[in-house]
């Protein structure tokens, strides 16, 4: 079976940033259902409580005094909110929860994610 987490894949380029996209729901879903489960300590939870309360001082920042890539390419100005937002401040405060729960919880819960349950 495939693992659907693309956790210490070595794609290159284009074609990792897609599958962290295509991945991207699948990622939120098991760390809503880690963050749900009991047997992962609190302490360990506290990781994702710090990033997304870091995520949201951002965001408020980002607000404030809005950075805009449309200088660089004009298609990454489009997207650029989208990009900073998840993929700079949310994904590694999910990933970095993820690798300190228990192991054998997190194989329970992604089987259970690929199974559709």
């Amino acid at each position: 079976m495939i693992n659907p987490f693309f956790f210490g894949s070595r794609g290159r380029g284009i074609f990792r940033f897609l599958r962290i996209f295509l991945h991207f729901p699948n990622f939120i879903k098991l760390t809503l259902r880690l963050f749900r489960d009991k047997r992962v300590p609190i302490y360990r939870k506290a990781i994702l409580v710090v990033f997304e309360i870091l995520a949201a001082a951002f965001a408020i920042a980002y607000f404030i005094y809005p950075f805009d890539a449309d200088f660089i390419l004009p298609i990454i100005g489009r997207f650029d909110d989208i990009l900073i937002g998840a993929f700079v401040i949310l994904v590694p405060g999910a990933w970095l929860f993820i690798k300190s729960c228990p192991q054998n919880v997190v194989r329970e819960h992604v089987d259970r994610i690929a199974r559709g349950e």
